[in-house]
């Protein structure tokens, strides 16, 4: 009976709580680059909260933010998140039957602020008859602290282009030119070349330089903004399991520069 007894908790004592759920900051970068300048950029960012699984308890626990100084915009999700004091938050969250991610929060950095994680040297050159070229050159910040992945550039030269011939990595399908990198891009890789030849009408060159490339492209581990978090652990422990960190491409996009028309072409 007395070997029995030490397995039950003492009077008062509670369990530790199991963590259930994620806590992952998002952001997307929005940009519009031509070559190396810079014609608008913005970041922005969403605190969610991912149940880890399905039939989630009721938690609370308070964190922190910090590296704070580049967001300009920050709103709350008040039905969850209340502010207790500059900078930290109090988290109730209900029973969650799914594991669908519940937003905490949502920010937007100051416009002043503009790390480019993937730079693109896009350029239009006009050839003999009704055709063009279109290259680019993709190079990663050599500042990033985490390699790129998923990265694609992709154009619709629209009704004046009739027939891509494009280089590795490049494919041309209905009408949608893209270059996919094979792998993983990094600041120590040196730039990736891509090219295609287009012949169209005589519209092309100009068609091909009024209308940007999109680029896509992801990366986990760290976010652009610097933007942290600190999650407060009392004597029961956290609810949360882990953090996650990630940023991608938004509405992330490059005017190539068109060439002049050599003489006799």
């Amino acid at each position: 009976m007395a070997a029995r007894g030490a397995l039950r908790k003492e009077a008062g004592e509670e369990a530790p709580i199991e963590p259930e759920h994620n806590l992952v900051i998002a952001e997307l970068v929005n940009a519009h680059l031509k070559a190396k300048a810079v014609l608008s950029y913005q970041v922005v960012g969403e605190l969610r909260i991912v149940p880890v699984r399905g039939g989630t308890r009721a938690a609370d626990f308070r964190f922190r933010l910090r590296n704070t100084n580049r967001v300009e915009q920050l709103k709350l999700n008040d039905r969850f998140v209340k502010a207790t004091a500059p900078g930290e938050y109090l988290v109730s969250l209900p029973a969650l039957s799914d594991a669908q991610p519940v937003p905490l929060l949502k920010y937007i950095t100051t416009a002043r602020w503009r790390p480019i994680p993937l730079f693109v040297n896009a350029t239009v050159a006009p050839a003999a008859g009704p055709a063009a070229s279109l290259s680019a050159v993709v190079e990663a910040n050599p500042q990033l602290k985490m390699p790129l992945q998923h990265v694609s550039i992709f154009a619709r030269p629209g009704e004046h282009a009739e027939a891509c011939d494009v280089a590795p990595p490049g494919t041309w399908e209905e009408g949608k030119l893209q270059w996919t990198l094979p792998r993983v891009l990094s600041s120590k890789d040196v730039p990736v070349p891509c090219s295609a030849q287009l012949t169209g009408s005589e519209e092309l060159a100009a068609a091909l330089g009024a209308q940007p490339l999109h680029v896509h492209f992801g990366c986990e581990g760290v976010t652009i903004s610097g933007l942290e978090l600190e999650v407060q652990v009392g004597a029961r422990g956290s609810p949360i399991a882990r953090l996650l960190r990630r940023f991608a491409a938004g509405d992330y996009k490059v005017t190539p520069t068109v060439e002049e028309k050599s003489e006799g072409e």
